[in-house]
């Protein structure tokens, strides 16, 4: 039931055609490659009978679709295969998102640092793709919990450099997507090793995936830091050339979708579309399909870090 726009297909895509096995490890935010993010769908049908239908805004209910900005170059969480096809596990709970709300879901794909300052413009309804939710955050936006994580280090195969600890991070260059939590934690935790008397963490930041796992390869970067499933995903498909750096995650965090404060109407009616979802199993059953049972959640909250309420 989602409708795609083909405007928004990623023109290189390649690094990402691998298709997903059935046995597909843990494997989650970042940043796509720019592509283009205007491609609006008018009048879409919308199934008036879906349990949650009227909870939406009259504005959703009349154009039947919901626009969400995404950067769709991160599997596990949503990728174009190698024929063109929108993928992912993100992308199977949005389709049970649909089955609640009686309408579509629009992908709009952009790079992630572009992705709030737009849903601030109204160029989207939702921002919705591995968004981690922070305190710095909710004070702007409002957020909806689905999910919950941690950040992973990629390194070479057999960690030539030994990283066992953040306190090996210092003075060693860390690579990490442009616009994410990543660099914040890199740049935090760089002040703790300069306040300690040690060199501060080269911070590189990348424009994309594919630009951050080259670094780690070409040994321009002892490692890069993500989200754990994702991270994960990066090591499995790297062709023995990467591995993720064992029992060293940090960060805990909820991922969760994004709305505009001023739509309060919309938040609701995706916070009882996702918590439905939860309730009737179909939520569980996507997630054991990817091998990510781990990182569902029993209950969607607005605004969990505001609330108190921290991953378990």
């Amino acid at each position: 039931m989602s409708a795609i726009d083909p405007r928004h297909k990623i023109r290189n895509r390649a690094l990402f055609a691998l298709p997903v096995l059935a046995g597909l490890i843990l494997s989650g935010c970042s940043s796509a490659t720019p592509g283009d993010v205007n491609g609006a769908v008018k009048d879409q049908a919308a199934d008036s009978t879906a349990p949650l239908y009227k909870s939406l805004p009259e504005s959703v209910q009349k154009a039947g679709t919901i626009q969400i900005g995404s950067a769709i170059d991160y599997p596990p969480f949503e990728y174009y295969e190698a024929s063109g096809p929108l993928a992912g596990f993100e992308v199977e709970l949005s389709k049970e998102l649909e089955k609640q709300l009686g309408v579509s879901f629009t992908w709009n794909n952009a790079s992630f640092d572009t992705l709030l300052p737009a849903l601030t413009t109204k160029r989207y309804d939702v921002i919705f793709g591995a968004v981690n939710d922070t305190a710095e955050r909710e004070k702007t936006f409002d957020m909806v919990s689905y999910l919950q994580s941690s950040q992973g280090f990629v390194v070479q195969k057999g960690n030539p450099t030994g990283l066992a600890s953040v306190e090996d991070l210092c003075g060693k260059p860390i690579a990490a997507v442009r616009g994410g939590v990543q660099p914040q934690y890199l740049e935090a935790q760089s002040k703790v090793c300069t306040d300690a008397g040690k060199q501060p963490i080269d911070v590189l930041t990348f424009d994309g995936n594919a630009a951050e796992q080259l670094a780690v390869k070409q040994g321009k970067a002892v490692a890069l830091l993500e989200n754990y499933p994702t991270a994960a995903y990066f090591a499995q498909q790297s062709e023995g050339k990467l591995e993720v750096v064992s029992g060293l995650q940090v960060e805990k965090r909820f991922f969760s979708m994004v709305f505009s404060k001023k739509e309060s109407t919309l938040r609701d009616a995706l916070g009882k579309a996702w918590q439905a979802i939860i309730d009737d199993g179909s939520y569980q059953a996507v997630l054991k399909k990817w091998d990510l049972g781990s990182i569902g959640i029993t209950e969607s909250t607005v605004n969990p870090v505001t609330a108190g309420i921290s991953p378990k």
